[in-house]
């Protein structure tokens, strides 16, 4: 332990004692507190003294204290010290020193601007090697699993599109499928029979080759509903995948299914090692060209992979830190992103930055909230689901003229802002199916509001609660983890679940995850009598050959949902980036992230 780790212990334990900074201890509390001897407190005190920290006036006599003066201040001398550790690029101490210390709010904000400068886009050079060029930004929160078959979160969707390949791509600029770790593709005369070639001389970034077994074993995990992946049920369509040879996939299903190539170019279908080692989800191995150089308590670091076989990165290295404690009550309610690379828009941060750049866009997901029908009670009524969407839906509009706090965009219509039209108001003025049981709503009951913490959930919770309040309807808010939300028996206790829909970049894929599989909330939460209806459609779907008419038949089936008013489709993220004119390449992808590869330095940076 550093001398000014033992420092701030010492402040704290006697800031109770404190008179004129100064007070009365023993030896034998210095020891218990410091945990160490009373000779190595000595020592310890000698030291701070030395750097003029403190005064000691030893005792004097049988029972008497001793006297320790404060003569630095606690604060500017934590900040000062954290600030050389930042310019030393030692950020994992600065911030755990400061974590141990809590600060004022005005340190705080001050400890905030001394991480802007050591954060962000620079060139680093460390003797003896070419200058490296790094992105560093913080999260309000350490990263899941990043195992593509069990992630469904969007900042680790993102990130698994940073690390790994699938084996066709979906670029949404064409509306076309396109190459990935495959080459080329075809399928036999009745659909049922799909090949595909496979690109050779492919590394994973452990340096094992890449192989047709590779891909097979990814998706026979995907199939294999034991395996416990959530998007098992989608790929049922799977009957067996063969190698003939090290770069020949042969995909046999179960019959027609056009829709092969959404599930294939997914997040969750990304080609994973046939041998993984147990921690796989901490530790991933891709072949994109990124690779995980390090992931500790506070820092996920990826590094260019040199010898991916497409274009390469022009960024040396990614570093995302962990650090909620400095963002409490200011970033850490918001999946806001970073600092000087600011993934969603909050312009009070931008605004005193000249001449740099920003580029905005509206999130193509959304927020949504649940109506659990299956749960006994009066919200299996339609007209009380009537009551409770029509008060929710009228909370953006409350925020017109006037920006509301955090990122908070326009109200949606659809889950995907791409396929949502202007007849779709129509969906919110339809009289919703004439069922339920007639319960009147119990006064002594509140609805339990199911959510988790983190992307301004908790905000929005309790503006719904007191929108609902206006409305004569109470609202208890429960927050779980995340992993919990997507266990049945957590959708089953809730009345209503504030949830958020990230969306892939193909549409298809998006709303067949939302709509087709059994484990989606949505599917859990929808009155029996659609859920039939839906499976209809979805039967339709299944061996629709056009695109265009199964996301037809699909926007149907959501109709169907929205119409139940089971599901309150909600608002988006208005989200933005904002970059210094000497950083290039920036776009806002489908997570409301942006793609590390594409980013470059037009000269040298010095920020």
């Amino acid at each position: 332990m550093q001398l000014i780790e033992h420092y701030i212990r010492l402040v704290q334990r006697l800031k109770p004692r404190l008179a004129d900074r100064e007070a009365e201890v023993s030896l034998a509390e210095l020891s218990d507190w410091l945990h160490c001897t009373e000779r190595n407190v000595k020592l310890l005190l000698r030291a701070m003294g030395k750097q003029q920290w403190i005064r000691w006036q030893p005792g004097r006599g049988r029972g008497r204290k001793s006297r320790l003066l404060l003569t630095a201040e606690p604060e500017e001398l934590v900040l000062a010290h954290a600030g050389s550790l930042l310019r030393e690029g030692r950020i994992q101490e600065a911030i755990g020193l400061v974590e141990q210390a809590p600060l004022a709010e005005r340190g705080r904000l001050r400890f905030h601007a001394l991480l802007e400068e050591a954060l962000g886009y620079r060139k680093e050079t460390v003797a003896g090697t070419a200058p490296a060029e790094v992105l560093r930004f913080p999260s309000y929160r350490e990263l899941g699993s990043l195992d593509p078959a069990f992630a469904t979160r969007r900042t680790e969707l993102h990130m698994i599109r940073q690390l790994f390949d699938t084996l066709v791509v979906y670029d949404r600029a064409s509306s076309r499928f396109v190459p990935g770790l495959a080459h080329h593709w075809e399928e036999e005369q009745d659909g049922s029979v799909w090949h595909f070639y496979l690109q050779k001389h492919v590394r994973f970034h452990h340096g094992a080759p890449f192989t047709a077994q590779d891909a097979a074993c990814t998706l026979q995990r995907l199939a294999d509903r034991q395996a416990g992946s959530p998007y098992s049920p989608l790929f049922a369509p799977v009957r067996s995948v063969a190698c003939p040879d090290g770069h020949h996939l042969i995909v046999r299903l179960n019959g027609a299914y056009p829709a092969l190539l959404s599930l294939l170019s997914a997040a969750c279908a990304s080609i994973v090692p046939a041998e993984r080692a147990d921690d796989f989800g901490r530790l991933p191995v891709g072949t994109r060209p990124f690779r995980l150089s390090r992931r500790e308590e506070r820092l996920l670091e990826l590094a260019a992979n040199p010898e991916y076989y497409g274009r390469a990165a022009h960024l040396d290295r990614v570093e995302m830190w962990h650090v909620p404690g400095v963002y409490e009550g200011r970033i850490g309610q918001d999946e806001l992103g970073s600092l000087n690379f600011r993934h969603y828009w909050e312009r009070r941060y931008v605004m005193h930055e000249e001449g740099w750049r920003e580029v905005q866009c509206t999130d193509r997901g959304c927020k949504y909230i649940l109506v659990n029908t299956r749960k006994a009670g009066p919200l299996q009524d339609a007209a009380h689901r009537e009551k409770v969407s029509r008060r929710i839906r009228s909370i953006p509009e409350e925020w017109a003229g006037s920006r509301p706090e955090g990122n908070q965009g326009p109200p949606a219509l659809r889950f995907i802002r791409d396929l949502e039209t202007q007849q779709d108001e129509g969906l919110y003025a339809e009289a919703p199916p004439a069922a339920g049981n007639g319960a009147a709503f119990p006064a002594d009951r509140p609805l339990k509001l199911l959510t988790y913490a983190g992307a301004g959930h908790e905000r929005d919770a309790d503006r719904i609660r007191e929108a609902l309040r206006s409305e004569g309807f109470e609202a208890e808010i429960l927050l779980v983890p995340y992993d919990r939300i997507y266990i049945d028996a957590s959708v089953e206790e809730a009345d209503l679940l504030l949830l958020e829909q990230p969306v892939d970049e193909d549409e298809e894929w998006t709303l067949m995850t939302l709509l087709a599989s059994p484990h989606s909330p949505l599917r859990l939460c929808l009155p029996e009598a659609e859920g039939q209806r839906i499976d209809r459609l979805l039967a339709d779907c299944a061996g629709e050959s056009s695109r265009s008419r199964r996301i037809g038949l699909l926007l149907e089936a959501e109709r169907l949902a929205i119409r139940s008013r089971a599901v309150i489709v909600w608002y988006r993220w208005q989200q933005a980036a904002a970059f210094p004119p000497a950083l290039r390449g920036v776009t806002i992808n489908s997570f409301g992230w942006v793609n590390y590869r594409d980013l470059w330095f037009a000269d040298s940076p010095a920020w």
